[in-house]
């Protein structure tokens, strides 16, 4: 099997990083209303096999349906209820999901929730993956309920602790990443000015 290159593999650990900072909000958001809550997907399973995947490999139907996995299984006792939830965040306004990611999800675990948070309005937003239709772009707005909606046992004053923490993090997030721009952005050198003695 072919190797990643470095660069590769470090974005790969990274983007895992950031991803699992929303995931974990979510689910101690979960925890802390009273459901049960266990990492679910093939980035806690299977994230060394992820990071080796080769592009040739990724598009076979059994990759599709791991990298698909969705990321939580959440228990709700009250309704004996079982539920596999996904977590995406999006720092775009108005923030939109690729139908790509929509159609694998759909394809292999129609009947899982998709979470989303992005750093607007309500920023914990979520939809049951079987009531999405397929469409170029889906905006959290038009498509997403709030998260307490479909998760009803989370009280307002941990919605509103976990929306702050996520706002902050985003905040943090973009003036990271500006600065990283900045720093790669060679300096423009200024003119120098000379002085003619008469």
């Amino acid at each position: 099997m072919k190797q990643l290159s470095k660069s590769v593999e470090n974005k790969f650990y990274d983007d895992m990083l950031k991803g699992n900072t929303y995931k974990d909000m979510i689910k101690l958001m979960l925890q802390k209303s009273g459901y049960v809550v266990y990492p679910y997907g093939y980035e806690s399973t299977f994230s060394d096999v992820k990071s080796k995947l080769t592009k040739e490999s990724r598009n076979s139907k059994t990759v599709r349906r791991i990298r698909a996995s969705p990321d939580l299984l959440v228990y709700d006792d009250q309704k004996n209820d079982l539920m596999l939830v996904e977590v995406k965040m999006r720092g775009n306004c108005p923030p939109a999901i690729r139908p790509r990611i929509i159609k694998n999800i759909k394809e292999f675990w129609n009947d899982s929730i998709l979470a989303l948070v992005v750093p607007d309005g309500n920023v914990f937003y979520a939809q049951k993956i079987s009531d999405l239709e397929t469409k170029p772009v889906y905006y959290r707005l038009s498509d997403f309920e709030k998260f307490q909606d479909i998760f009803t046992r989370v009280r307002e004053e941990d919605l509103s602790h976990y929306k702050d923490m996520a706002l902050q993090n985003m905040k943090t997030k973009k003036e990271s990443n500006v600065n990283d721009e900045n720093e790669e952005k060679p300096k423009e050198e200024k003119p120098k000015k000379r002085l003619w003695l008469r």
